[in-house]
């Protein structure tokens, strides 16, 4: 059996800096797994008198009140080419998903939630425009209006 004469360790780093490239891909890594949890569970819903945008980093809560009700339809972007986005100002945006705050080709601020160009609901509000990809937007709508009937 052999004697040790000497052992030691590596010689630790001064600081934390050696942990920036860790933290900086656990970061990148948050926010991939987010960005792909979005796309998959992003949903609006009408409670009490909000509605309810949940999404991962641009959910929303909008009184009722704000929404400009008059304004509400559906548009498609294929055709709509005012409503398009023209330039996004915060938010995520990947081949056929598009998420967060955008400036629209008429000049207009709005908040995007966007998958099918084809079928998009567009409701205005006091401060935005939200542009919303769903199938049941004329359900939607109906529902909104007996809620706003209804306070």
């Amino acid at each position: 059996m052999e004697n040790i004469v000497f052992f030691e360790t590596i010689a630790q780093p001064k600081g934390f800096w050696f942990l920036v490239p860790v933290f900086i891909l656990l970061g990148i890594s948050v926010l991939l797994v987010g960005i792909i949890f979005s796309m998959k569970n992003t949903s609006i819903s009408i409670k009490d008198n909000e509605i309810i945008i949940k999404s991962f980093l641009y959910g929303r809560k909008i009184p009722i009140d704000e929404v400009l009700f008059d304004e509400i339809k559906t548009v498609n972007l294929n055709e709509s080419k005012e409503y398009n986005v023209a330039v996004r100002t915060n938010g995520i945006y990947l081949p056929n998903f598009l998420s967060g705050w955008t400036r629209l080709k008429n000049g207009k601020k709005a908040l995007a939630y966007l998958t099918n160009r084809e079928k998009v609901l567009f409701m205005p509000t006091q401060n935005f425009i939200v542009l919303f990809s769903m199938e049941k937007t004329d359900e939607f709508v109906s529902k909104l209006n007996e809620k706003r009937n209804n306070q």
